[in-house]
């Protein structure tokens, strides 16, 4: 398999995991994410590895590239990967507010509670001479 083809797989299989990571931070499954994001992590490597051989093809066959021929597959990988940070940033803006939410209702709770709280009259020493 030439490198460019290895690179293009690489490329396709990262592109279907921010996909897969962009449903799973839609759904909040952040297991799911955390999975996607090691995988991707895992990834990283093979993808710097194909890189590294599509460059030693291209010199040793005297070719100049003069255009990256994924540009189109890494700006639709962009793409998605800013599509991600807004679902992430929007996920992250729901749970401030519901945290916001609970906390004002445990002070309400609290108030109510305190409201209701009988209070027990001092114990006196009684003595009886």
């Amino acid at each position: 398999m030439s490198a460019r083809n290895e690179l293009a797989g690489i490329l396709a299989q990262w592109r279907q995991l921010t996909s897969a990571e962009g449903q799973a931070i839609q759904r909040a499954n952040w297991k799911s994410v955390r999975e996607i994001q090691t995988h991707k992590s895992d990834l990283k490597h093979s993808l710097a590895e194909a890189v590294r051989k599509c460059a030693d093809e291209d010199a040793a066959g005297g070719a100049r590239l003069t255009a990256f021929p994924f540009r189109a597959e890494l700006g639709q990988i962009i793409s998605m990967l800013n599509r991600n940070g807004e679902l992430l940033a929007a996920q992250m803006r729901r749970a401030r507010a519901e945290q916001a939410a609970l906390d004002q209702a445990k002070r309400n709770l609290q108030r109510i509670q305190k409201s209701y709280v009988m209070f027990k009259p001092r114990a006196t020493l009684s003595s009886y001479s």
